[in-house]
């Protein structure tokens, strides 16, 4: 790795925004593994821990006053994003990132609108192209399966509301949830920077094409990435194990007692299910309502694939 004052600018940033539980894990830990190969060809894939261990989420989240000041805001944030990543290069002028914390966490998912602050943060993340071209993308998941799978990874990081799924998803019964809503958001927050979609039934059989279309080159050899034990949802014995935990606990303890919970159930033993047939039916039809309009609204965002 070239020292931080003698790697060349960067010249396009292709940056994985997100969103959660839509096999980020596995994308992510495919390009790690690949990191020297895709060097070779002049692109830099800077593994997620990394990223994370520098915290680039929150630079991008925290309140900051001079950000929101007409064209020094801008300046001070790209250089506040190039400082967090400089460290991390290997040299090459492309870089890519995939951190889908840039957008907020599992639980904004389950918000009414979802990811509450992605009009800051992506704004702000596009400051970056003042001096580089940038390059955004975004997978999606059909929300049947996504909202349960957020509200199981949400457990892992937060008490849960008292009523538990039913409560936590009660918002969004008298509002629909919005992919469509959400892109809009990013375009009119980074109006000038490319954005390409894949929904997450398309990866298992797509995982070269999608992974290429991130990097922008053709990728060799990939190694067989298992899904990732960490992010399999649990059982629903598993769930309410959790939920019913005593609410004084201590934050540190509760969380590492959910993580037990969740490690030592039966993967599969009794799927959790929290929706009935009519509820999924619905969900699944509005998913497939929010990517027409995608694709009708906003023209070669969303990626196809041969079947």
């Amino acid at each position: 790795m070239q020292a931080a004052n003698t790697r060349p600018p960067v010249r396009q940033w292709r940056i994985h925004i997100g969103a959660h539980k839509t096999a980020t894990s596995h994308l992510q830990e495919t390009l790690a593994a690949v990191r020297d190969d895709l060097a070779g060809q002049g692109v830099d894939f800077i593994p997620n821990p990394l990223v994370r261990q520098r915290q680039l989420a929150r630079t991008l989240s925290q309140r900051r006053p001079v950000a929101r000041l007409p064209i020094v805001g801008r300046a001070y944030m790209r250089a506040a994003i190039e400082s967090v990543v400089a460290p991390l290069r290997a040299g090459p002028e492309v870089v890519v990132l995939s951190e889908e914390n840039i957008i907020g966490v599992p639980g904004h998912m389950l918000k009414v609108p979802s990811y509450p602050q992605v009009e800051r943060n992506v704004s702000r993340l596009a400051s970056l192209a003042d001096r580089a071209e940038v390059v955004f993308f975004l997978s999606v998941r059909s929300y049947d399966t996504l909202l349960p799978s957020a509200y199981v990874e949400t457990l892992k990081h937060a008490l849960p509301p008292p009523g538990g799924f039913q409560e936590a998803v009660a918002e969004l019964s008298a509002r629909s949830p919005s992919w469509f809503d959400l892109v809009s958001r990013i375009r009119v927050a980074a109006p000038d920077i490319p954005l390409r979609i894949w929904r997450q039934e398309d990866y298992r059989a797509n995982a070269r094409a999608i992974m290429e279309a991130v990097c922008g080159c053709t990728l060799g050899a990939l190694p067989e990435i298992s899904d990732p034990t960490r992010t399999r949802s649990p059982s629903a014995g598993a769930i309410a194990t959790a939920e019913a935990l005593p609410r004084d606990l201590p934050r540190a303890e509760r969380l590492t007692r959910v993580r037990r919970i969740f490690a030592a159930a039966e993967p599969g033993a009794d799927r959790f299910r929290p929706f009935g047939p009519a509820e999924r039916q619905r969900l699944r039809a509005q998913y497939e309502a929010d990517l027409e309009r995608i694709a009708r609204v906003h023209p070669d965002v969303l990626m196809r694939f041969e079947p």
